[in-house]
């Protein structure tokens, strides 16, 4: 998918509340947090929200790879 700006602390946009999610399923959706995960993983994240990438919704993702711990 796309790897998205991650915004920084002191961005206005940040402060805006997030609103829930209506409908899940939806094909935006499903581009978002596609789009969240690659840009996680770009950043060499381990979790992301909606907000962090300009999106004001209540998405939020974790990731991490396998180890043998």
């Amino acid at each position: 998918m796309a790897v998205r700006e991650i915004l920084r602390m002191g961005d206005a946009r940040l402060l805006v509340p997030a609103q829930p999610i209506k409908v899940f399923g939806t094909p935006e959706l499903n581009t978002l947090i596609a789009d969240m995960f690659d840009t996680m993983a770009a950043a060499g994240g381990v979790g992301l929200a909606a907000p962090q990438i300009g999106v004001s919704l209540q998405v939020v993702i974790f990731g991490f790879e396998r180890s043998a711990r």
